[in-house]
């Protein structure tokens, strides 16, 4: 019998039994990430993961060095990562870690909660709030790509920014877009306005979570197994330490 997800009311359809995704987003023209991003971040994968599953990324580049699945939206940057939940795109539960997420040891404990939840992700150091540099989902949430494939152009691209701006000078409920802004912002407030119970996979599992800048540095590699680049420098941009012991492009790649 399928075990139900720990958050989950027996209205939303699963995705179903399939082996593990972990899956990545890239989508060309960065001044940051590369496809080396997409084959580092595979290789940490298959070093520190024993969980058998399939490594896939979603990209408009058909040379990145896995499975590949097609990008068929012109949304830049992070919005890319909404096409994460286009519909018949998976067959089991699923993974996801941004390209500069650096893996440093084994994360089993994280793919073996993943099929247990609706839909989970890392809290923002920022706020507490839902961080999309990590994501674990079994449900089908092809409603919020269909939501942000019909919103206006304002919120597409004004809004999202204006909350970023005003959250300076603490006035961004001028702008409410989730609690946050970009794809995790319209993510969460879909999420929320279906009535979903986000779990925060930091809070489940304690201790097996960093993030750069935050709680680690370059200097003393963190407890846990999965470090979150927040801003800079990124993993290619290190150039000693901890970080390039784990973060390398293989030499097929």
């Amino acid at each position: 019998m399928t075990e139900q997800p720990l958050n989950a009311p027996h209205h939303r359809r699963r995705l179903g039994d399939g082996v593990l995704t972990v899956a990545c987003v890239y989508r060309t023209g960065s001044k940051l990430y590369s496809t080396r991003y997409v084959s580092a971040l595979q290789d940490m994968v298959a070093r520190h993961l024993t969980v058998p599953h399939q490594f896939v990324c979603l990209s408009d580049d058909p040379s990145v060095s896995c499975k590949r699945i097609p990008l068929i939206t012109d949304w830049p940057g992070f919005y890319s990562k909404i096409e994460l939940f286009r519909p018949g795109l998976f067959s089991g539960p699923v993974l996801y870690f941004d390209l500069d997420t650096v893996i440093h040891r084994n994360f089993d404990a994280i793919a073996k909660l993943a099929p247990k939840i609706d839909f989970g992700c890392v809290s923002d150091p920022l706020g507490g709030h839902m961080n999309s540099s990590v994501q674990a989902f079994t449900v089908d949430l092809s409603f919020i790509f269909d939501q942000f494939k019909n919103i206006s152009f304002f919120d597409r691209h004004v809004r999202p920014h204006l909350w970023f701006v005003l959250r300076n000078v603490g006035l961004q409920r001028l702008f409410q877009f989730g609690s946050s802004y970009g794809d995790q912002g319209f993510s969460e407030m879909c999420l929320t306005a279906a009535g979903f119970e986000i779990a925060h996979l930091d809070q489940i599992l304690p201790d097996t979570f960093s993030t750069f800048n935050f709680t680690a540095s370059a200097s003393v590699e963190p407890a846990g197994s999965v470090c979150l680049m927040m801003g800079r420098p990124k993993p290619h941009e290190i150039q000693s330490g901890w970080v390039t012991q784990h973060w390398k492009v293989p030499a097929n790649a």
